[in-house]
């Protein structure tokens, strides 16, 4: 997304003088971050600075950390997986409006349910401000991070990183997605010089598994063994802990819940299949049945796996492993929300680190600003019940990193 001097000499790319070179990036960072603060002052005004119970307040889907770590330590861990338990916690502590008909279930492995134990240790709102800085500041540390710009930029490419889409909303739901995806860029990063660090990040996606899938694969083609076999003494040790603290229950509950929840809100949930970007949710929305739903979303899967082990066994480039994976990742996985689209944000500064080292082709930039964009479209479109083009802009991001395996280096 920041123009390249000099592209305009190769045959076939654009000329540097494009509408979304850094400056202008800037501009259009600092109008939605304009647009961010007027919701903010709205919603603030209507919920009498986040006070009133009237109204869902933000950190409603952080109320089920906190609620999970409250009900643990002062009962039982195996009631987080009993939603009639976890529902007046989130009901009296939560963001929450007082009497809403809500579904918030838990529906995490124990293991994640290790990491967020201490959150209620804190009152709901400081726990839930913390979570979010902590986890939004290292999401978007190793995103300037992976763009490896010259110091003289990486200042100005923390703003637009700030104002995306992705990330207001996420830090307005309090979700764990700049938890997930920071980890998952953190050990790209660290791969290549800290194996062992590398793997131990990759285990930590053991709380949240679905997102975990690709890592494997990957591994296996850059031949990565060390990381690869340090993942999973890492995961396995973090499972071994939460079975220890909270019972081998909480493993069979977990699969009871996703299996129920699968059910009832992927296989016929229409009212949220417009906010997933997935294959399958947008077969469903077509009227496909389920069977055929499922069979599309593998093949898809299929192809995104084989793209990421090409992409890792051919490329060395850090840019276009990390955004190969992340695609791969938010393909392969049948239960991807709009709040995950936080991993799109690595694809996004992957691909920008390439193409402000080798040179962009046409309507590269234009493909990534549709993909910052896209968790708005979804986030909004529960309501509108527009068009699923999530899978779309997964694919083409898919087609244009494989594209860029071709490009030969351009002098800077």
């Amino acid at each position: 997304m920041i123009a390249n001097e000099g592209t305009s000499r190769q045959a076939g790319r654009e000329s540097s003088a494009h509408w979304l070179d850094l400056a202008r990036l800037q501009v259009y960072s600092v109008a939605m971050l304009i647009i961010y603060v007027a919701i903010l002052v709205i919603w603030a005004w209507v919920t009498n600075g986040f006070t009133s119970d009237k109204l869902m307040r933000p950190g409603a889907d952080f109320s089920v950390f906190w609620s999970a770590s409250h009900l643990s330590l002062r009962d039982s861990p195996i009631k987080v997986y009993d939603f009639a338990s976890l529902r007046p916690i989130i009901a009296a502590f939560g963001s929450m409006p007082a009497g809403d008909e809500f579904f918030l279930p838990w529906l995490y492995p124990s293991t994640f349910l290790l990491f967020v134990l201490p959150l209620s240790l804190l009152p709901h709102a400081l726990s839930y401000l913390l979570f979010i800085s902590v986890t939004g500041f290292t999401y978007a540390a190793s995103l300037v991070t992976l763009l490896g710009l010259r110091a003289r930029r990486r200042s100005a490419i923390w703003l637009p990183i700030i104002a995306s889409p992705g990330v207001f909303l996420v830090a307005m739901i309090g979700q764990n997605s700049f938890l997930t995806a920071g980890i998952a860029a953190w050990s790209i990063l660290h791969m290549e010089k800290r194996p062992v660090l590398s793997g131990m990040l990759v285990g930590l996606l053991c709380i949240k598994p679905q997102l975990a899938m690709v890592f494997p694969v990957a591994l296996v083609a850059a031949r990565a063994w060390k990381t690869l076999w340090i993942a999973g003494l890492t995961a396995l040790l973090i499972l071994l802990a939460s079975v220890f603290l909270f019972g081998w229950e909480t493993v069979q509950a977990f699969f009871t819940n996703a299996t129920l929840i699968r059910e009832r809100l992927l296989d016929h949930g229409k009212d949220v299949w417009s906010a997933a970007p997935t294959v399958l949710a947008a077969t469903l929305l077509a009227g496909g049945s389920v069977g055929v739903a499922y069979l599309l979303h593998g093949v898809v899967a299929a192809l995104a796996i084989c793209a990421a082990f090409q992409v890792w066994r051919k490329n060395s480039s850090p840019g276009l492993r990390a955004a190969v994976l992340a695609v791969a990742t938010l393909l392969v996985s049948p239960y991807v929300w709009y709040y995950e689209l936080t991993w799109l944000g690595i694809a996004i500064a992957g691909l920008v680190s390439d193409g402000v080292r080798r040179g962009w082709l046409r309507g590269e930039r234009e493909l990534l600003v549709a993909a910052w964009l896209l968790p708005l479209y979804l986030g909004i479109n529960r309501g509108l019940d527009l068009p699923q083009i999530g899978p779309i802009i997964l694919v083409l991001m898919m087609l244009m990193i494989l594209r860029r395996m071709r490009v030969p280096a351009v002098a800077a």
